[in-house]
């Protein structure tokens, strides 16, 4: 009997320590949150040159030490502020039935303009992030591994939506090359909302329109071929 009592108890404690990490993730993560929360409010206000790591330590309140544990520079703050965007988008697309019933254009633009909406109150910190993209030495470069990993996810994400379309044959094949031109495209309108003056960036949105639908009859045509 003694001996069962000494196997149960190493028993329980042996779940313990499972127990208490995913308890410290759970609390890393929330922390995250809370300072990403903060730096993207004062990013809205400040803009993101103009916003120290010490006022983001304050606003979120914790250390300026503790900080640095979680996010080395506001670079970081921003790779994970896509990252966090990226899987918000993909999870709304596979939550909205309607969406994905949609004929490819009106996929194609309902995924951009939800994309565009949720990035609209961080113009200014997104049109930053752009020019600080161009810097060689940059983690916002588009050569580094970083934006690697998230351009993959996205061009993963994008090559599922137009197999979705070849499969009801609104489309004919194009596999990973029309995840790249899908994904090129949306840059091309990102750069242009960032510059687009008019009431409610209608001219974006104007243009993009046009250009799925110029996307789409390419394809119809026959002019996409491997």
């Amino acid at each position: 009997m003694k001996k069962d009592t000494k196997l149960k108890a190493r028993g329980a404690s042996s779940k313990t320590p499972t127990h208490t990490v995913r308890k410290r993730e759970q609390n890393k993560e929330q922390t995250r949150e809370r300072i990403l929360k903060a730096a993207m409010e004062l990013f809205r206000k400040k803009g993101f040159y103009k916003t120290t790591t010490r006022e983001i330590s304050q606003k979120a309140r914790i250390a300026e030490g503790t900080l640095f544990n979680y996010f080395k520079t506001k670079e970081d703050l921003a790779l994970y502020f896509f990252a966090k965007e990226l899987q918000e988008r993909i999870d709304w697309y596979y939550q909205d039935e309607y969406i994905q019933q949609a004929p490819l254009p009106e996929k194609l633009f309902a995924i951009t303009q939800h994309s565009l909406d949720r990035m609209a109150p961080y113009e200014e910190f997104i049109g930053a992030v752009y020019l600080r993209a161009f810097q060689p030495h940059s983690k916002l470069n588009p050569l580094s591994i970083d934006v690697q990993e998230l351009r993959v996810k996205v061009l993963k994400f994008l090559r599922d939506v137009l197999a979705e379309a070849e499969e009801n044959e609104d489309i004919p094949p194009v596999g990973d090359f029309g995840a790249y031109a899908v994904a090129l495209g949306y840059f091309g309108i990102l750069t242009y909302w960032l510059n687009d003056r008019s009431e409610g960036k209608e001219n974006t949105m104007a243009l993009l329109d046009r250009s799925i639908h110029f996307f789409q009859h390419f394809l119809k045509r026959g002019a996409w071929t491997w």
